[in-house]
């Protein structure tokens, strides 16, 4: 069974299209920290959300240092899950499990930017370790949408 990085509160209810403002072009994936709190290491990002016809914005000050970025990953998958939502399956490589299984230990209860062509796509809580090499990115996205991201991000993987 694949752990999730379960989101918190907001980000579980939030909607489908999600936004971010950053300077300077970006590698396409990079998971990075995040914090509601502005710090001499960190970029000031936007995160808006549609959710019932409000939109929600977020300001995140996230970590310069990238934690994982598209190195440490072998393949992203679209799929769906049990409920028919769609969803994105990552597999990292073998350094990339054992650094993704660190980072999550090292950092519970941390907010974990995942950011994608230099957007934030998620900031999840990271709530456990998750090892075993495999992780999972949720949201309100179209089937399309998610096999758009799925190939930019496997593809950007087969790059490295």
């Amino acid at each position: 069974m694949i752990k999730r990085i379960l989101l918190s509160a907001l980000a579980c209810l939030t909607g489908s299209t999600i936004f971010a403002m950053s300077a300077g072009a970006a590698p396409v994936f990079q998971m990075r920290l995040a914090d509601e709190a502005q710090s001499s290491d960190s970029e000031r990002m936007t995160y808006v959300t549609h959710y019932d016809q409000h939109i929600v914005t977020n300001v995140y000050y996230v970590q310069k240092a990238v934690l994982l970025d598209e190195t440490a990953l072998k393949s992203a998958k679209a799929g769906e899950d049990a409920l028919g939502h769609s969803i994105i399956d990552i597999t990292f490589t073998d350094a990339g499990a054992k650094r993704f299984a660190e980072v999550t230990r090292k950092n519970l209860h941390k907010r974990l930017a995942i950011i994608i062509d230099g957007q934030i796509y998620e900031v999840p809580v990271i709530q456990s370790e998750i090892s075993g090499g495999k992780a999972q990115i949720t949201g309100s996205f179209s089937k399309k949408e998610g096999k758009d991201l799925a190939n930019r991000i496997s593809d950007a993987a087969k790059r490295k």
